[in-house]
C-alpha cells in the first residue's frame, strides 16, 4: 500500500508531457512466469524478454496510441532418477494494441514517467519432456507438446531520462492472460523488469 501512495504521489505532481513526440521503443530484461500445476510437467518460472514498441500521438490528445511486439521465454533442465536428461521450452509471444500518457515532473527537466496499458493476443508454446512407463515397465522420456492463444491485457510503467531525440530508463509490467495454456490451466500472469532505449522519429 505505501508503494502504491508513493507512485500515486509522484503521478500528482506530474504534469502531461508535451514535448514527445512519436516513437520506437526497444525493452530487454528479466520475466518470471506463473501458470497452473499439471502433474508430470515442470518449467522455469524464470526467465527473459524482449518487447519493441511503437508509438504514435493520438490527435487532439496527449495520449501516445500504437502496437507493441513481444515475446518471452523460459527454458529449463532435469535430471531424474532413471538418468533421463529431461528439457522445458516455454515460450509467450503477444501483439497488444497499447495506449500511453506522458508524464514530466514538474521543475525537472529531462525526467518522465510514461504509464501505459496494452491488451491483445497471446500465443503460447510449450514442449516438456517427462518420463512414462510402458506396458513392460521400462520408462521413456515423451515429450508434451502444446500451442494456444489467449487474451491478455499488461499495464505498464516506464520511468527514465530523454535527452534529444532519445530516452533511456526502466520498465516495469505485470501482465494477466485468459485462455488455453493447455494441461496447466486457462490463466497465466507474467512479471517483467528491464531497461528500455526509445528513439523519438
Amino acid at each position: 500500500m505505501r508503494y502504491f501512495a508513493f507512485v500515486l504521489g509522484l503521478m500528482i505532481t506530474c504534469s502531461i508531457a508535451s514535448a514527445q513526440y512519436p516513437a520506437s521503443t526497444i525493452s530487454v530484461g528479466y520475466s518470471h512466469l506463473t501458470m497452473g500445476h499439471a502433474e508430470g510437467l515442470f518449467y522455469n518460472h524464470d526467465g527473459g524478454y524482449i518487447d519493441l514498441n511503437a508509438a504514435f500521438r493520438a490527435p487532439g490528445t496527449p495520449l501516445l496510441a500504437g502496437f507493441g511486439v513481444s515475446g518471452s521465454g523460459y527454458y529449463e533442465r532435469n535430471d531424474d532418477p532413471f538418468s533421463n536428461r529431461l528439457y522445458s521450452s516455454v515460450g509467450l509471444f503477444s501483439l497488444e494494441g497499447r495506449v500511453a500518457l506522458p508524464l514530466t515532473v514538474e521543475g525537472v527537466r529531462g525526467w518522465f514517467l510514461l504509464p501505459r496499458i496494452g491488451a491483445g493476443l497471446l500465443v503460447d508454446s510449450y514442449g516438456i519432456d517427462n518420463d512414462q512407463v510402458d506396458s513392460q515397465g521400462f520408462t521413456y522420456v515423451h515429450t508434451d507438446w502444446h500451442d494456444g492463444a489467449a487474451f491478455e491485457v499488461r499495464p505498464d510503467l516506464q520511468g527514465g531520462y530523454s535527452f534529444g531525440r532519445g530516452s533511456v530508463g526502466a520498465d516495469v509490467s505485470y501482465m494477466g492472460a485468459w485462455g488455453d495454456f493447455g494441461r496447466f490451466s486457462s490463466s497465466a500472469q507474467e512479471l517483467r523488469a528491464g531497461v528500455f532505449f526509445s528513439f523519438r522519429f
